[in-house]
């Protein structure tokens, strides 16, 4: 079976008219179509094309559709059935839908009427799909909000993505890790004119290297142990929209040759298929390694490395934008008391001091990590404070003198000092600093005594 973007459909049914009148259908449309006329015929072209969608007819010369669609759901569960019945009854298609069948068409049915009950069976499946998989990265990225800063730096990077972003050309994000480049690359989808596709991440020094190229291509069902489905590969869901592939310096170098290949041919091939599937998606690749390093050192592909690197963004380290540590904690902040449901205030002028002291090297997400644990700790109505961070936190903050916290003067020094500095100023004439001062003589000596004995007391402790 042919690929397509719109999808593909096998058509099962005895009748040679009603399959061809589904196939000019169908295939005007643009959908690829293929064809069966008994469940045998169906089983062994489903197995090699693996539609999205069988349309097959309830009652079969020797054969019933029913055993067909059970089949189906048992070992592709993930394929839309629709049944097609000539008994336009009630149970009939509460039986179908009842056995897993995702709609049904009542003979005899139209053109428009089977185009649009296949078209809005794909748009539920890939939806589904789509939805199951980006919820999960949505879980592991602990994030779902664009972050963005207030430094002169972080202000200059996004209007460069934002200009990329207008293109459709492929980008690679260079960054230390926990710099924020997933960000980065959700915030270039939002502004392309992909912005309703989906957004789809795979991390490539997460999945194994022998389940990478069934992450990325998909598989068919037996196509290696434990394979007991047929699965959609990371480029099928996102056709349409925006591929990232984080840690991209981390791919083995057989599936560079492959990835590379894709993106030439726009077309990729399930594990354990010979079958081209067309796929439409920007490649936005990120890596915390030196791309052009690793390809002198023979790690990394050449070819693929220009085809990544069209356009190259850096996103700076943390310790290098001090303006956006405490708009990121505050922002932090208001996500884990919302998440925790804590009414925790904002930060003591301790703990933003203890935040600018530090240095980062886990950049964002260490401050995210380290801001959800304050939370935790916090008193709810209460701000944050020193004693709420991790223990590496709170060693950056200066330890105070016993017995003076904070290194605050005594009323008897400020006194001293300013009759010392009003006497200086009246050029050493008693009298006159004391009617200044709104003092009698005598209570200026005696002040001033004092204040000569803290001096003397302090000459001697020294």
């Amino acid at each position: 079976m042919k690929s397509s973007p719109f999808g593909r459909v096998l058509v099962v049914d005895d009748e040679p008219n009603i399959t061809d009148a589904a196939r000019v259908a169908l295939e005007r449309a643009g959908y690829a179509v293929d064809v069966a006329a008994d469940p045998h015929d169906a089983w062994a072209k489903l197995e090699r094309g693996m539609p999205e969608v069988v349309v097959c007819d309830v009652r079969l010369h020797e054969a019933d559709g029913m055993d067909l669609l059970a089949r189906i759901k048992e070992f592709y569960p993930e394929i839309a059935v629709i049944m097609m019945t000539g008994y336009a009854s009630v149970e009939a298609a509460v039986g179908a839908m009842k056995a897993g069948a995702a709609d049904y068409l009542s003979k005899p049915f139209n053109p428009t009427q089977l185009r649009h009950t296949v078209q809005a069976a794909i748009e539920k499946k890939r939806l589904l799909e789509q939805n199951q998989y980006l919820r999960a990265q949505l879980e592991q990225s602990g994030q779902s909000e664009l972050v963005l800063g207030e430094s002169r730096a972080i202000r200059d990077l996004y209007e460069s993505a934002a200009t990329v972003a207008q293109s459709d050309s492929s980008v690679l994000v260079i960054g230390k890790s926990g710099t924020g480049k997933e960000v980065l690359a959700r915030f270039i989808h939002s502004s392309s004119a992909r912005a309703d596709g989906p957004f789809v991440t795979v991390n490539c020094a997460a999945v194994p290297a022998n389940l990478i190229e069934s992450e990325l291509f998909g598989h068919r069902r037996g196509a290696f142990t434990g394979a007991v489905y047929s699965r959609r590969g990371s480029f099928e869901l996102a056709h349409g929209g925006t591929l990232f592939l984080d840690e991209i310096g981390e791919m083995p170098a057989d599936m560079q040759a492959k990835i590379l290949r894709a993106l030439e041919q726009r077309q990729i091939t399930r594990v354990g298929s010979e079958e081209a599937i067309d796929v439409d998606v920007r490649i936005i690749a990120a890596t915390n390694k030196d791309l052009a390093d690793e390809t002198r050192a023979g790690r990394f592909r050449e070819d693929l490395y220009w085809r990544l690197n069209v356009v190259q963004l850096l996103v700076p380290p943390l310790c290098e934008r001090p303006e956006d540590i405490t708009p990121l904690a505050r922002h932090f902040l208001a996500v884990y008391t919302r998440e925790q449901k804590k009414a925790v205030l904002d930060f003591s002028p301790e703990v933003l001091e203890a935040f600018a002291r530090y240095e980062w090297p886990g950049n964002v997400r260490e401050l995210r990590n380290a801001v959800e644990r304050a939370v935790i700790f916090a008193e709810p109505g209460e701000p944050v404070r020193v004693a709420h961070l991790p223990a590496y936190l709170r060693r950056t903050v200066p330890t105070p003198p016993p017995g003076n916290p904070r290194g605050f003067r005594t009323l008897r020094q400020v006194e001293a000092d300013y009759i010392r500095e009003v006497v200086e100023a009246c050029g050493g004439n008693r009298t006159k600093a004391a009617e200044i001062l709104g003092l009698s003589a005598v209570t200026l000596w005696r002040k001033l005594g004092r204040a000569t004995q803290g001096d003397d007391e302090s000459a001697v402790v020294g």
